[in-house]
């Protein structure tokens, strides 16, 4: 969640509310447009591109918008594991799974427990497998290709 809260616990909004005098309008424009990374990183950015600059660069309120999110996938990756028989893989596409091999990295590395390891390889080119040989669970990333359903669909629409 970019510039959205996310769960939060219900108490918490009727506090804002009733303590600290906030309309149900300004509850709403916060929790969709000034939480998430961005109101964890204090206003610095909704991008994770640019947080994880900001983080390598020792910013802490960048630090702890990339340390929240990574830690909100590993819970939900958990979570999802607990329905499973087993988990065969882990795959990451996307703007943040291809593109931000720190955050692969800061997700993987606290996924031990399901037989996740970080010290994956593999930067912004790769795609394919990218964690250890000896991992347990494989870990692999896929470029989006998204200009390629774009052209499929366009085909299927000219050709209808």
């Amino acid at each position: 969640m970019t510039t959205r809260s996310g769960s939060v616990d219900p108490g918490s909004l009727l506090w804002l509310q009733r303590e600290a005098g906030l309309s149900i309008d300004d509850i709403t424009e916060a929790l969709s447009q000034r939480s998430g990374l961005l109101g964890l990183s204090e206003g610095l950015s909704s991008d994770t591109r640019e947080l994880v600059k900001a983080a390598e660069s020792g910013d802490s309120r960048a630090e702890l918008a990339m340390n929240v999110f990574a830690h909100g996938v590993r819970r939900e990756l958990a979570a999802e594991a607990t329905s499973l028989d087993r988990v065969d893989a882990v795959i990451f596409t996307g703007e943040i799974g291809w593109d931000q091999p720190e955050l692969r990295e800061a997700v993987c590395s606290g996924l031990g427990v399901i037989g996740i390891s970080g010290g994956l390889s593999g930067n912004r080119d790769d795609d394919g497998t990218v964690s250890p040989p000896s991992a347990a669970v494989p870990v692999l990333v896929v470029r989006p290709r998204e200009e390629l359903e774009i052209a499929r669909s366009t085909m299927t629409a000219l050709h209808s």
